[in-house]
């Protein structure tokens, strides 16, 4: 399916002139609503996010995966999960043109089962993408999507054909697939399934292929939202660099999980349960208060100042249906991966930030560091599917160096602002709005 390069479209709004003269960070954001993608310019300087590129597409598109490049050049890739019928995934290159950044669609190929999450791990020969009911393995194209390598299922392969393959499934099903590249122990890939409240195992073979060696029960808390007591649900899951550390977001128990990992031997568990801490403030999870749904976490990227990831972060949105905000969390980690102090309140140690509004589907998360800070602090990309202005907004991160008074994590900017739209239904033949943010990714 190859869209037409005539329809790629130029600034909706033009950047400030006074924005120009000064390095901004892309952003590539997809939605729960509209079908297209959309490239953004953020102004660490102004603290304003401003729309560089409608890119008309096939979704809504939940999930943004970033790979590097078999080509050369100045091009890099994005791929992306939708809830287009049938099924698919989409390739996208980014690409440095003469009037600045831009995306253009390369491919797609057709899947089984709505996909929730992607990503092109190291040694970057294949693609692995996860939802639902199954998992799906392509080998890297030049460029976008190559062969079909392997499907994974998550269901009994004789319930396969009655299995529920559409993005309904996604709220019981998989969520991600990330791998793990521990020494002495072939790569291991772990995929979180919510609805078996299970993380399962597998190894990574040279062709790219999964084989499932363990399934790792999650702990099963008896203080999950009211129908799925005793099923954490593990959602989303991501590795320290050393190999050795998994941390699991929760959606019905609302927990961050460490867990440790040993290579495979057959006989010690290949995840071991650690610790946990509480995605709300711990005042908010007694009886009677209302529910919220684990949702994403992710590191802090290395920096030369921070080799070793000093930061997690993770965020849970309000109850379905509710008008409870939601939360973004922010741990200190040690050397080792570990939670760095044992109190959940302990401004040295967590930092909580309430969100402006549930954040209906999506409170999902990415994270870039601020050039030469040696405290760590960060900007964070935050999306928002919940009215009344749902998008993408841009929290500042001032890392752990605590000066006492105030939050270290806060909303500075945001897209798009009350009014950037000039009516709530576009003109025919005006590009797409934006409705409601689903994942949001920095570029540069």
């Amino acid at each position: 399916m190859d869209l037409d390069p005539a329809v790629q479209l130029p600034f909706q709004k033009p950047l400030n002139a006074s924005a120009i003269a000064y390095p901004v960070h892309h952003i590539l954001t997809g939605s729960f609503r509209s079908i297209s993608l959309f490239l953004l310019a953020f102004s660490p300087l102004q603290l304003t996010v401003d729309l560089v590129q409608t890119i008309p597409a096939f979704g809504p598109h939940q999930y943004i995966g970033l790979g590097r490049s078999t080509q050369g050049g100045d091009v890099r890739y994005a791929y992306t999960t939708s809830w287009t019928l049938p099924p698919q995934l989409q390739s996208w290159a980014i690409e440095q043109q003469p009037e600045g950044l831009r995306v253009r669609f390369v491919d797609s190929v057709d899947i089984t089962a709505t996909s929730s999450y992607i990503t092109v791990p190291p040694p970057y020969s294949h693609i692995y993408s996860a939802g639902g009911p199954s998992a799906q393995v392509h080998a890297l194209g030049t460029p976008g999507f190559g062969a079909h390598v392997q499907e994974v299922y998550f269901v009994p392969q004789a319930e396969w054909e009655s299995a529920d393959k559409t993005r309904k499934a996604l709220r019981y099903g998989s969520h991600g697939i990330e791998f793990a590249f521990p020494a002495g122990s072939p790569p291991l890939a772990f995929i979180p399934v919510l609805g078996g409240s299970t993380i399962e195992i597998y190894t990574r073979a040279a062709d790219g292929s999964l084989t499932h060696i363990d399934t790792s029960s999650a702990p099963q808390r008896a203080d999950a939202v009211e129908g799925e007591e005793g099923e954490d649900g593990p959602r989303h899951v991501k590795i320290h660099p050393s190999g050795r550390v998994l941390y699991c977001v929760t959606e019905h128990s609302n927990y961050l999980d460490v867990y440790t990992i040993s290579p495979p031997d057959g006989i010690t568990p290949v995840l071991t349960y650690v610790a946990s801490r509480s995605l709300i403030p711990p005042h908010l999870r007694t009886a009677g208060h209302a529910t919220y749904r684990g949702d994403t976490l992710l590191l802090a990227p290395p920096t030369p100042e921070q080799p070793a990831p000093q930061s997690i972060f993770a965020t849970t949105r309000g109850g379905e249906g509710e008008s409870t905000p939601g939360w973004v969390g922010v741990w200190r980690l040690d050397a080792a991966g570990m939670f760095a102090g044992e109190a959940e309140t302990n401004p040295y140690f967590v930092e909580r930030y309430e969100a402006s509004t549930p954040g209906g589907k999506a409170h999902a998360l990415d994270v870039r560091p601020k050039e030469g800070d040696a405290d760590g602090a960060m900007w964070v990309l935050l999306t928002d599917d919940s009215p009344p202005h749902p998008g993408v907004r841009v929290l500042e991160w001032d890392g752990w160096l605590w000066r006492g008074g105030g939050t270290r994590l806060r909303e500075v900017a945001a897209w798009p602002l009350p009014g950037f739209y000039a009516s709530e239904t576009a003109e025919e033949g005006a590009p797409e709005q934006i409705a409601g943010a689903s994942h949001a990714v920095w570029l540069d």
